[in-house]
């Protein structure tokens, strides 16, 4: 197992001192304890604890396991941001394509995006296609999504409603919202004018920890949540004859 000993502790460094330090206090256990139960000497476990140097994944993950946490709760923030604000110039950002069917259906920019608002995430699009029946819809996405026409177009939005593909259409300026886990999909009808749009998509209330207590729970157990009708425990055979 690679260790990073370095002896000038970091900020980052320093944060995961804290959360080992923090979470192994919040389970009562000493170094010995730690270090007998999970194979980390006593001395590597100081040694992080006081921010001297970065633990690999497999420290972080025999920790979690000591601790009863997930190893995401042992991982600190990270802050990009500078002077308080996060920059994405234009000749930075990522470009991809997406293909679908065999046809290049839509080409990708990134736009800012940072962790420390995990929740947005901006993408532009250059529309490829410009017949409907081309048009690969995808199956929803868990976030909502701010969709708006930059430049070209018009832009035809598919969308799928109660078991049928409806169509708007679109000009520059324009703007709708999407939400969540309703399949769609784009196309630029003027195959002179293609139409680029930008998609911001922004976090429903279920994120994070709630999203994954509810992982937990399993797809069956969902509905529950939202309407539970029957009975805590089953009616025996003679409650339920009339």
């Amino acid at each position: 197992m690679s260790q990073l000993q370095t002896s000038v502790p970091t900020a980052a460094f320093k944060n995961y001192g804290s959360l080992i330090h923090a979470w192994r206090n919040e389970v009562k256990h000493s170094l010995e304890t730690v270090s007998r139960d999970t194979g980390i000497s006593s001395e590597r476990l100081s040694f992080l604890e006081r921010g001297e140097g970065q633990p690999t994944w497999g420290e972080l993950e025999l920790l979690a396991r000591q601790f009863s946490v997930s190893v995401r709760d042992l991982l600190p923030l990270e802050n990009d941001l500078d002077r308080g604000m996060k920059f994405l110039r234009g000749r930075s950002a990522r470009r991809f394509d997406q293909e679908r069917a065999g046809r290049l259906q839509y080409t990708y920019w990134e736009r800012v995006m940072t962790p420390v608002l995990p929740n947005i995430k901006p993408v532009e699009l250059l529309l490829h296609l410009h017949r409907r029946e081309e048009v690969v819809l995808n199956r929803g996405h868990f976030f909502h999504q701010y969709t708006q026409v930059l430049d070209g177009g018009p832009v035809a939005y598919l969308w799928e409603w109660e078991g049928k593909v409806w169509e708007e259409v679109f000009e520059k300026g324009d703007s709708w919202l999407i939400p969540g886990f309703v399949p769609h999909g784009f196309y630029s009808p003027d195959a002179k004018n293609p139409g680029r749009i930008l998609a911001i998509t922004f976090a429903q209330h279920l994120t994070g920890d709630a999203r994954q207590e509810l992982a937990l729970l399993g797809g069956r157990n969902l509905s529950r949540i939202v309407s539970d009708e029957q009975d805590y425990y089953p009616k025996s055979s003679e409650e339920a004859c009339p």
